[in-house]
């Protein structure tokens, strides 16, 4: 609904729209009948509308709760990479800043190398957690990783 709000905030007839945005006007009737858009379909939209999706009412975070099985263990394989992706920055950031303070202030101590090493160690363990790291180096994995990147099945 509040697509329809913003379409008559700018004086646009859905035509209009449909035609500013690339959407087809059946698309533009649906979204205002409360139809959820497809994801190209919102970043048309609040390109448009120059704001968010959010913005425009539509949410593009994730609902679990209906979320299937399947969906469930591969949303929170995500989850976990995306945390184990922020503790590796949090560690690229935070352990120079650790061994530039060691050199300044105890050069003759090596508290920061020791921490460096055991975070590292903590990283390495966490990525065998988080990945299959055993898989990386056959070749079902390079398969894997060709078919998602071209997004179809290979022969």
């Amino acid at each position: 609904m509040i697509v329809k709000e913003k379409r008559l905030e700018k004086g646009w007839s859905q035509a209009q729209l449909a035609e500013f945005c690339g959407l087809s006007l059946r698309t533009i009737q649906r979204i205002e009948k409360g139809k959820q858009p497809t994801m190209e379909s919102l970043k048309a939209l609040a390109s448009v509308f120059e704001s968010t999706t959010a913005e425009i009412g539509y949410s593009v975070e994730v609902d679990e709760t209906s979320l299937s099985k399947e969906e469930a263990l591969v949303f929170d394989k995500v989850k976990k990479e995306k945390r184990f992706v922020t503790d590796l920055i949090a560690f690229l950031v935070v352990v120079p800043l650790i061994l530039l303070s060691n050199y300044l202030f105890a050069p003759d101590q090596i508290w920061g190398g020791l921490t460096a090493l055991a975070w590292s160690i903590w990283l390495v363990i966490d990525a065998q957690k988080t990945f299959d790291i055993s898989t990386i180096l056959s070749k079902s994995w390079e398969k894997r990783r060709l078919e998602k990147r071209l997004g179809r099945k290979t022969k």
